[in-house]
């Protein structure tokens, strides 16, 4: 009757809107009065206006009704079986924005589930996904299990590159490139199937934790690495970075980049829209 009053401007405006007579609010908001032992509204105008005691009450109380709501909404949710947290795990090989744009309309049909995005390298992914700290992984099939079901998104591709003139040409020997340091993201893994692909069993080699300090490092001349193509397009056209085959390891490499998922939990309504979106 409190938030009436204030948001139609008159108890009679309130009375109409809420169909209640208008000694029934004026007797209302009078007990409110004497409860608090402050006046709500300034009652020597023509319409009632709030006290600034009464101000500030209307702001918490319109947040309290509004927190209210939400609880209502979200205990209707979870008597559906929404779920209440949903968590997906991408690879740090992923392209985030066209994966964004595809999951929007998902994510903002939910408006009362808490989502989770967390970015993982290698192993880290599925292992993620393994303990149930993941709903959901965009990645490609690296440490994918017979436990593990998955459809295929898309694809990427790695392009192993080098700084210009750091090596001989555009195809060189293993012991060539150990010349200079191998680049390698580090595995976010912490058990015991961590691991890296192509890497050299000789040279040197910096550890990184992100594919962008690993092209800040190749572009400055040192060291060289496999990055996937979008991080580098720029730097491809304008000659900054160039492709190189090292012995062993391709200049390019493709991979499927999937949705994967344990097919041990069962798909719950939003895992469910994930799934079939894709």
């Amino acid at each position: 009757m409190f938030i009436a009053v204030v948001e139609q401007g008159s108890f009679r405006g309130a009375a109409k809107a809420i169909f209640k007579t208008q000694p029934t609010i004026s007797n209302a908001i009078k007990k409110l009065e004497e409860e608090f032992g402050f006046p709500l509204f300034n009652r020597n105008s023509y319409r009632p206006g709030l006290t600034k005691q009464g101000e500030a009450f209307y702001q918490q109380t319109k947040r309290v009704m509004q927190s209210l709501e939400q609880l209502s909404v979200m205990g209707h949710q979870l008597g559906a079986g929404i779920e209440p947290k949903f968590t997906i795990v991408i690879s740090g090989i992923v392209e985030l924005s066209p994966l964004l744009k595809q999951i929007k309309p998902i994510v903002l049909s939910f408006p009362n589930t808490d989502f989770s995005i967390s970015t993982e390298l290698l192993s880290g992914v599925m292992e993620r996904v393994d303990d149930n700290e993941a709903d959901l992984a965009f990645a490609t099939l690296y440490g994918v299990e017979s436990k593990h079901e998955w459809k295929k998104i898309g694809q990427v591709e790695l392009v192993n590159v080098v700084a210009p003139d750091v090596f001989p040409g555009k195809d060189v020997s293993q012991m060539e490139a150990a010349q200079l340091p191998q680049i390698v993201v580090r595995d976010t893994g912490h058990s015991g199937k961590k691991g890296n692909i192509n890497l050299l069993e000789v040279g040197r080699r910096w550890f990184v934790n992100d594919y962008h300090t690993k092209k800040e490092l190749t572009i400055a001349g040192l060291g060289w690495g496999r990055i996937p193509r979008h991080f580098i397009t720029e730097e491809l056209a304008k000659g900054l970075l160039i492709p190189v085959s090292v012995e062993g390891i391709k200049a390019i490499s493709s991979f499927d980049l999937c949705v994967i998922r344990n097919r041990e939990r069962s798909l719950g309504p939003i895992a469910s829209r994930f799934w079939n979106a894709f």
